[in-house]
């Protein structure tokens, strides 16, 4: 079963923005979990969640897990994503849909800010 990952970002108008969440897209995919891996934002940018998931299951995708590129629970993570993904599911309904945790708290992150507040002058 050809397995995707879709990674959720917010989206931005800012294009160094835009770019860091590309590279991390390619770093996950270049890591070879899943069959397809692609990057989807909620606004601003291309492709869309519902672009993702015809990209994905176009080229074969039977199961889809999507994984928030947040930090936090808040209310997209909580309502918005969710709903979004209830509206699609119901589209495919011979695709199996997993919604992952987001980022949250990790002690890897007090590390990388320890690491850039030491870095500064």
């Amino acid at each position: 079963m050809s397995k995707a990952l879709v990674i959720i970002s917010h989206g931005s108008r800012s294009k160094d923005a835009v770019d860091a969440f590309n590279q991390i897209v390619e770093m996950v995919r270049k890591k070879d979990v899943f069959d397809q891996v692609t990057g989807a934002s909620m606004e601003h940018n291309e492709p869309t969640i519902e672009d993702a998931v015809a990209l994905v299951t176009a080229a074969g995708a039977k199961e889809i897990t999507f994984a928030p590129f947040f930090l936090y629970e808040g209310i997209h993570i909580k309502e918005d994503i969710p709903r979004k993904l209830n509206e699609i599911f119901t589209k495919y309904p011979e695709v199996k849909f997993k919604l992952a945790k987001p980022i949250g708290v990790e002690p890897v992150l007090a590390d990388i800010l320890l690491d850039r507040a030491l870095a500064v002058d």
